[in-house]
């Protein structure tokens, strides 16, 4: 199980709507629409599955997905 979970593979069930996402947060719709496409690409970096588990998660943060990292692995062991 990855640390962040969609439901589905392809389709995002409850983020069709950037404008939505952005009145309710501190972000422009352009700035959300950014960063779902940047949670997509790291999501598929290592397996394509619309999840981000902890390689992945590491590999975005730290630029390598072996070496152990303390705050990664705690971060994911919150969010499991």
């Amino acid at each position: 199980m990855g640390c962040f979970q969609l439901t589905s593979r392809k389709q995002f069930p409850g983020h069709e709507d950037p404008v939505i996402l952005a009145s309710q947060t501190a972000f422009s719709v352009s700035e959300v629409e950014a960063l779902f496409e940047l949670f997509k690409s790291i999501s598929s970096s290592v397996i394509d599955d619309g999840l981000m588990n902890k390689e992945e998660f590491q590999l975005a943060l730290f630029k390598n997905r072996k070496k152990e990292n303390l705050f990664a692995k705690r971060f994911c062991t919150i969010l499991w």
